[in-house]
């Protein structure tokens, strides 16, 4: 299910690593707000600005931090801060998709996306009072629509930030576009049919296509990252930003990782279920 239902949680635990990651996305998105603003909207881009001095003082606390007992000690300040800037992003949506901020370079849709990611990490720091979920397969098959999307989103990003003579590095871009679409649409299918079950072998065998797909696809933001930093690719694409969808993928994979050993165990459980 969607990420904005109440009833999913995220598959992944709450630790450091994950806390770490996401404070250093959120500022990062502190940034690319700010930097995306037409210059008029000073009140806006204050507040970016303050957001990201938020996140960056989060980050530098949270990476001091040694145990999980310490970690806990500092969701509820997290917590306050994402709220906060998720509703900041759906604000800003607002004022893009009504025509009351015109100019600057922050689509509409690149708003909603970081939105999306704002809830999903808040998601994440709400589990410290959250019982485990009951069918664990819900939390799988949602945690793959929403990062499906997220990879989808990432390309149509990019292919509208190269430059029209880059036919080659647009084309590739819009094939992966069209793959991940394709294959956010399946998980979706998934959501509806494995509600309340359990993973069976076609969603194995989805979630192998998912994993492959997702090497070529780090393959190709490894490879268009480089190809930015070296100037050798005509494109609005700051670095910051190459770094920024790379290492998301290099995310999602490990999470991958983590859903094939879960599924790995109810496979084992069932096994010794039927002996």
């Amino acid at each position: 299910m969607d990420i904005f239902c109440s009833e999913v949680q995220p598959f992944v635990p709450l630790n450091l690593h994950e806390v770490r990651f996401w404070l250093r996305i959120m500022k990062e998105h502190s940034l690319f707000i700010k930097l995306g603003l037409p210059c008029d909207q000073t009140d806006l881009i204050r507040e970016a600005q303050e957001f990201y001095n938020v996140f960056e003082d989060l980050e530098k606390t949270v990476c001091r931090v040694s145990c999980e007992t310490d970690l806990k000690r500092l969701i509820g300040k997290i917590i306050v801060a994402v709220k906060n800037f998720f509703c900041y992003k759906r604000h800003l949506l607002h004022l893009l998709i009504e025509c009351r901020i015109r100019g600057g370079a922050n689509y509409p849709l690149l708003i909603d996306h970081i939105s999306r990611e704002a809830m999903y990490f808040l998601k994440i720091l709400e589990k410290i009072k959250c019982d485990e979920m009951e069918y664990p397969v819900d939390s799988i098959v949602s945690e793959n629509v929403f990062w499906l999307r997220i990879m989808a989103d990432h390309l149509k990003f990019i292919r509208g930030l190269l430059d029209p003579s880059e036919r080659e590095v647009w084309n590739t871009s819009n094939a992966l576009s069209d793959k991940f679409d394709q294959l956010q649409l399946h998980a979706r299918d998934f959501d509806s049919m494995l509600w309340h079950i359990r993973p069976n072998n076609d969603f194995s065998r989805f979630e192998t296509e998912v994993t492959n797909s997702m090497v070529e696809l780090r393959e190709f933001k490894v490879t268009a990252e480089e190809l930015i930093k070296e100037c050798a690719v005509l494109s609005l694409i700051p670095p910051l930003l190459a770094d920024h969808v790379r290492r998301e993928a290099e995310h999602f994979l490990e999470i991958l990782e983590l859903i094939q050993n879960e599924m790995d165990d109810c496979h084992q459980q069932k096994i010794v279920c039927c002996d």
